[in-house]
């Protein structure tokens, strides 16, 4: 395994363990006199809100000084937070770090994703990398629940020191780019074309960076050759399966306990781990890949209902596989970190809006209604023709 590789997969790991650590000890972390759920929410929003601000604009930067330099300090970012975090009990502090950690995660995924989709085994690497990104989410809410009697941010701790390792590992990195006399002031070509170039690099010119080209490019590209479908699929399918697993608890109350409950999204990740793997080695078309995914995605909506442990697998396991189609879809109308970083934005505008928007009508509707609705709204993307 070659060492940008070796960064990146240990980084994901790590960033996505750190990131869900902390939700099994929000209130927690929200202090014991503190009762308001609206502390609790705001620590667990802050990563995503930082994310969802900077994925474009990090995106930008990447194609500019180079892809593994912006990873670097996505990498440096997580670091910095996961310590303030692990050492700091004041509200602020944790609330901002949460934050910060969320700048780390919006400059690490554009810049990881494009050079992925660089390499010549990138369909594999691309399985690999979301196998590891699942493994994360999946070991850091394992391990903070279980470690939590050891220490409630023992878990955040162990997930910093490996953010660590991985920063270790890009230092000598950074010092080769560094003799190699590239400063980061040359400004990076915009690619669009789907025209490899080598890992963590683009082409560079040395015109002025000028934050109005790039936003027109980046405006370009949404709308270049069916992006902005992949974009809405992107939206629609997050936006679909985090508003039923944000509901579910509330659904299920009835019905489920808690470790119930813990092992039925713990088999989200299971599943999404081994088709993430299982899509990255398949010779199928990207198309194929999507559709497949949405299939059972939109399936496992439905099961909810009645079979919540079979269901959360479908639904992990069509979000694994879809993003490897995805992202290789977009690879082939560009691999700059603008395209990565509007495809990322799609994701978590996903994750983050349409649970909000899609809650509105639980109260008139119904949770099941809902539900129904949004499995049947997944099953259009089937109609869609995208290129």
């Amino acid at each position: 395994m070659n060492s940008k590789k070796l960064i990146l997969y240990s980084s994901v790991f790590a960033i996505q363990g750190l990131s869900n650590a902390a939700i099994p000890i929000l209130p927690e972390l929200a202090g014991e006199g503190n009762t308001s759920p609206a502390v609790s929410s705001l620590l667990y929003s802050g990563y995503f809100i930082g994310a969802l601000l900077t994925l474009l604009p990090f995106g930008i930067l990447a194609d500019r000084i180079g892809n593994l330099k912006v990873a670097g300090l996505g990498i440096t970012l997580t670091v910095i937070s996961g310590l303030f975090i692990s050492f700091s009990d004041n509200l602020w502090v944790l609330g901002i770090s949460r934050f910060v950690e969320g700048l780390g995660c919006g400059a690490f995924f554009p810049a990881a994703f494009s050079m992925l989709s660089e390499w010549k085994d990138s369909q594999q690497s691309l399985g690999e990398f979301n196998f590891l990104l699942n493994a994360g989410l999946a070991a850091g809410v394992f391990f903070s629940g279980m470690l939590a009697e050891l220490g409630i941010k023992t878990a955040i701790s162990i997930f910093t020191l490996l953010a660590g390792f991985s920063f270790v590992l890009f230092l000598p990195e950074a010092r080769k780019m560094k003799s190699s006399g590239n400063s980061g002031r040359k400004k990076e070509k915009y690619v669009t074309s789907n025209s490899k170039a080598s890992p963590g690099e683009q082409p560079g010119t040395l015109m002025t960076f000028e934050p109005a080209r790039y936003l027109k490019k980046a405006g370009q590209t949404f709308f270049e050759s069916g992006f902005w479908k992949l974009w809405g699929i992107s939206v629609l399918l997050y936006g679909a399966t985090g508003l039923l697993t944000s509901n579910y608890p509330d659904y299920s109350a009835g019905f489920l306990t808690k470790p119930e409950l813990g092992l039925a999204i713990s088999a989200s990740y299971v599943a999404a781990m081994l088709s993430s793997l299982a899509a990255g080695r398949t010779r199928a078309g990207y198309k194929s890949i999507v559709r497949a995914g949405v299939i059972l995605a939109a399936a496992g909506i439905l099961l909810s209902v009645k079979a919540p442990l079979l269901a959360f697998f479908l639904i992990g396991a069509g979000g694994g596989a879809a993003v490897i189609g995805l992202v290789a879809a977009v690879s082939r109308i560009s691999s700059s970190g603008v395209a990565m970083g509007l495809f990322n934005t799609g994701i978590y505008a996903g994750l983050g809006l349409i649970p909000v928007f899609g809650s509105l009508f639980i109260g008139p509707l119904g949770y099941e209604t809902v539900f129904f609705g949004s499995s049947l709204a997944l099953l259009m993307i089937l109609f869609v023709k995208f290129e």
